[in-house]
């Protein structure tokens, strides 16, 4: 599955199972915990300083709170020109962040995209986007891989020195309401592996976005690195970008020390 864009969707559908702690999965570096939640009884508003004040998650009318997850509810027939559903995002500032989230797919051909989305800084109207996706799918055995991460960056402006060289590939990340109107695409590295994902079975991820260095976990293992080409600027929100049926739970964002 490939996440097009920073704005699109969500996942979810399943039960409950005692949570990894990320401590079990990642480096020893102590994090600050930005946000916390286990959607049990609906998105946690109950401690507003690990929102910063700010709103809790977005859950449009495509997902739902089920058994103290978030469920989506993806419904091809009403989304004919979309890949996903809606998305829920929840912003922070931090340059170096490890993000932890449990994941369940309840039929195969399912996926989901956790994305990290920065802006790096700019004077000018058209920043460049840096957007940091994590997907993973409940793929057929025959499957080369079912996980992936790759760094796919995002501008307005046809003259970013970024482009310089290269075909320029215009693309609309949403339409027809709300649309952003052309982007110009700027892949970089990507890494995969086969994990072996089934629906059925809930999986702990980890993924840390350190310096010029991103790294996933699963279930405990160290699956993937990458080192990105272009980093170093501070988050703005997490998306989770997902077709169903799925289940997402225990999410938990924190900021690691610079």
């Amino acid at each position: 599955m490939k996440a097009p864009c920073p704005l699109l969707t969500p996942l979810a559908l399943g039960g409950l199972l005692a949570l990894a702690t990320p401590a079990q999965a990642q480096s020893s570096a102590k994090g600050t915990i930005l946000i916390k939640e286990d959607f049990e009884g609906g998105p946690d508003r109950k401690d507003p300083k690990l929102w910063g004040g700010g709103p809790s998650w977005n859950i449009p009318e495509t997902w739902e709170v089920r058994n103290g997850a978030i469920a989506c509810i993806y419904d091809p027939k009403a989304h004919p020109e979309r890949l996903h559903a809606k998305s829920l995002d929840a912003k922070f500032s931090a340059h170096n962040v490890r993000i932890s989230y449990r994941i369940r797919f309840e039929a195969e051909g399912s996926g989901v995209g956790m994305c990290l989305n920065a802006v790096f800084p700019s004077r000018s109207k058209n920043p460049l986007w840096h957007i940091g996706p994590v997907d993973v799918r409940a793929a057929k055995p025959t499957a080369k891989n079912d996980v992936s991460i790759y760094e796919w960056d995002f501008t307005r402006d046809p003259n970013h020195p970024a482009l310089a060289g290269k075909k320029l590939d215009p693309k609309v990340l949403e339409k027809p309401e709300g649309s952003l109107g052309s982007v110009y695409s700027i892949p970089g590295g990507s890494a995969t592996a086969k994990v072996g994902i089934v629906p059925g079975k809930w999986y702990q991820f980890v993924f840390e976005s350190v310096g010029t260095q991103w790294t996933l976990w699963v279930d405990g293992k160290e699956t993937l690195k990458l080192n990105l080409k272009r980093a170093d600027c501070e988050k703005e929100t997490i998306n989770f970008l997902g077709s169903g049926p799925l289940l997402i739970d225990d999410i938990v964002v924190e900021a690691l020390p610079r």
